[in-house]
This record gives C-alpha cells, structure tokens and sequence, in this order.
C-alpha cells in the first residue's frame, strides 16, 4: 500500500519573501527610532540643563566692550574705593607708616551722611548732605564742591582714569573730573543709585535700587548690559576672576559673569544683606541677617534647582508616601552668629587677610578667626557696638565703634595698640593714605588720624 506524500508548503516567490523582511524591518525601526531619538533628546536635555551655567554665553558676542581700561582697586598706600580692592576685602598689605593715634585735623561735613571717605594721591573724597567733596588730605581744606540731588548714603569710587564715580538719588551715575569736579558723563538709572561702584577692567558696575545692577563703560558711560535680580541690591559688588559676587535685601547672594551680566548661581538665606560681599580665592563671606556666611565660589547653578527643592519640600512638609527629606543648599562651608547677646548680631562685612577674618558685633565683641572653618583665634572686648567693617594695614587691624572709639590692635593676639575717641559714634569703615586714617563721625565731622 503506498504511503501518501507529505504536503509542502507552496514556496512564495522570492520578490514576496524580501518585501516580508523589508516590512518586518521597518516596523521594528517604527519603533527603535522614536524611542533611540526620545533618550537621546533626554540625555541632551538633562547634559543642557545640567551644565547651562558652565556654557558659554552667546549673549558675548552682542555686547561691546569698554573703549579704554580703568580700575578702582587701590595701590599701595592709598584707599581709592570702598575695600580697598575689588575683592573687598580692607587688606594693604604694604604700609608706608602705621598711625600712633594722634588727631591732625577735622573738618566739619554738615548733616550726617552714610559717605564713608576715600582719600587717593593726597586728596579726600566723601559725599556729604547735598553735595560731594574733595578735601586737602593734609589740612582738610576744600579742593572742590559739587551740589547733588539729595544727600549721599554711600562712598564715592575713584580710579585710576583720573574720574570719580558719583551715584545719586535722581537715578544718575555721575563721571567727575578729579582735578576740578566737572562732569565728564552721566548715566541715566531706572531708579537711585544704591551703592558705590566698582569699576574694573574699564567696566564700572553700578547697582540700583530698582534690583538692576548695570555694566557701564567707564571711559564713557554707554551701557554694555544690565541684570535684573529678585530684591534690591544696596551694597557695592565684589569682584575676582571675572566673577561679580552682589547680595540683596532678601538675603540672596548672586554668582554673576562680570563680562556679560549672566547669572551663575544663586544662595538663598532667610535674612536681609547687611554689607557687601567679600571674596577671597575660594570662598565669598557676607554678612545676612546677623550671622556671616562662607560659600564655595566654585559651586554651580542648575536652572529651576529653587523651584524643584521649594516644590520637593512642600510634598516633604506634607508628609506624602516614600518623599524623603530635600537635601540641604549647596556651597555652603559654614556660618557663624555670636552667642545670644543683646545685640542684632554681625551687622558689618569682616576683612580678610591671610587666611583669617575680622569680625566685630552689635555688642562690642570684635575677633580674628580662621577663613577656612570659622574658628576662633582671638577676642577684643569694645567698650561699644561695632556696626561697620575693620580694615587691615600690615600687622594691625583698625575699626570704630558706636561710643566714639577708634581702636587699633595688633593682628597677632587682638592686643590693644591705642584708642582715639573721637566724640560721636563711628558707624562707617575708615580709609588710610599717606600714613593716615580718615575717620567720618556719626555727628557730620570727617577727622585726620596720623
């Protein structure tokens, strides 16, 4: 009996088989595709968002730059910006001769003003109530008098362009002649100039009360660009490494490109800026709501960080499942706040020389502790509270306090060299030039320590 044949599949032709692998292709690749594109676009996404503020700034390639070079930072054996330095840090290093404390001159200003002095090549610079000085640094004679808007609340900028820099309160930035007082330029604010400025590699940066800080040429004045911050910006920026470091009145202290104005970072406290930054190689301290901070100059932003951690905490607060606890703010190295006194705290940025700070408080106590981890060195008892920043010039340290005393120490062991009292209380930073201090009172006097 014959067995019957199995059945064969009918062989397809081969036109039909290659068309059936071709569609079974590119389906698959319907599908790899999206999906290979999507992740790419993510890890773009997250690369961009990640480094945004290490990328270059297109924005540079718009703005113009300074038509001359010019600095405020001050050479050795004068004082010709607030800080002495852009950094602000109240160091000269160098120092023709120390003060012993003996008063040479005073000269009555009028009404008090928040103008601390500068004095440059032997002249003085102050602003008094309606008006801006310069004064003979060895008499105190009147070199010249300009009439201004309204009374001026902070010091003046001299560089070494042969202009100072006068901020008023009609929202002008004045460029005087030195020599004479002249006006050589003026720019036009949204509103008051808040703070002196600084000027720098032919930038002058100019803050305004309207949280604008602005780059201005210094030669001329036209605008090269302005940033816009969230509070009000009322002290002078510091300056290093074309970095500018500028707190607010809502205890914001800002990261900013000094070519271009773009914004780097952001540190958020829950005080208000008292004082100006200061920024050593490393780590910018300033002064928020009666502690000082150290934050780590080389942290970096990430866009829309605030608003993740601020929502993050929320559905923290809220006790929702499987949230943990948001992680603390970045780049902060440490802070520190006298004991429970009766004071407000450290109102005044410190100086920093050598590694070490210089710090005084609301209550009197003044001390030297160490720039990196905050500790102690040593302690000063004033006989009044300190409210305005010390400088340092060579071995010894320098401040006022609020019953009228100029103390000089010895930076070693906080030792007390000599006190001057000078009457009225001291609440503004001393400058030094020429061998002497030039002390402004709270009762309008300007006095000549030699």
């Amino acid at each position: 009996m014959n067995q019957p044949e199995p059945e064969t599949e009918p062989q397809l032709p081969g036109w039909i088989e290659r068309s059936q692998r071709t569609a079974r292709r590119r389906y698959r690749m319907g599908i790899v595709k999206p999906v290979a594109t999507l992740a790419i676009l993510v890890v773009l996404g997250f690369l961009t968002w990640f480094f945004w503020f290490s990328l270059p700034n297109p924005v540079r390639w718009f703005v113009g730059s300074p038509s001359a070079a010019a600095s405020s930072a001050s050479r050795a054996g004068q004082w010709s910006m607030l800080g002495y330095g852009t950094s602000l840090s109240g160091y000269s290093p160098q120092v023709e001769s120390q003060p012993t404390g003996q008063l040479l001159w005073s000269h009555g200003l009028g009404e008090p003003t928040r103008s601390a002095p500068l004095a440059s090549e032997g002249v003085v610079y102050v602003g008094g109530h309606f008006r801006v000085m310069s004064l003979d640094g060895a008499t105190g004679e009147t070199v010249w008098e300009v009439e201004t808007p309204g009374p001026m609340d902070h010091a003046l900028t001299v560089a070494n362009n042969n202009l100072v820099y006068v901020g008023l309160t009609n929202h002008r930035m004045l460029a005087l002649d030195r020599e004479t007082g002249e006006v050589v330029w003026e720019f036009k604010a949204h509103l008051p100039i808040s703070a002196a400025a600084l000027v720098h590699d032919g930038t002058a940066y100019v803050t305004s009360a309207a949280n604008i800080i602005y780059g201005l040429d210094a030669q001329t004045g036209e605008k090269l660009w302005r940033h816009k911050l969230r509070g009000n910006v009322k002290t002078t920026p510091a300056l290093r490494d074309g970095r500018l470091y500028v707190s607010d009145d809502e205890g914001n202290l800002y990261f900013i490109d000094a070519d271009n104005g773009r914004r780097r970072f952001r540190y958020i406290t829950a005080g208000s800026a008292s004082g100006p930054p200061v920024v050593t190689d490393g780590a910018v301290y300033y002064p928020s709501g009666g502690a000082l901070y150290a934050i780590d100059t080389t942290v970096k932003g990430l866009p829309g960080l605030y608003w993740i951690k601020r929502t993050w905490f929320q559905f923290w607060i809220w006790q929702f499942p499987f949230v943990p606890a948001p992680p603390a703010q970045r780049g902060e190295f440490w802070r520190y706040a006298p004991e429970e006194r009766d004071s407000q705290g450290i109102i005044a940025s410190p100086a920093v020389a050598d590694g070490v700070f210089y710090q005084g408080d609301g209550d009197g106590r003044f001390s030297a502790h160490e720039a990196g981890s905050g500790d102690e060195i040593w302690s000063y008892e004033a006989s009044g509270g300190i409210v305005s920043s010390s400088i340092v010039l060579g071995d010894r340290v320098y401040f006022g306090s609020r019953d009228g005393t100029l103390h000089a120490l010895n930076r070693a062991d906080g030792a007390s060299i000599w006190r001057l009292d000078l009457g009225a209380p001291i609440e503004l930073p001393p400058a030094y030039a020429d061998g002497r201090l030039y002390v402004r009172t709270a009762d309008g006097m300007l006095h000549a320590v030699e």
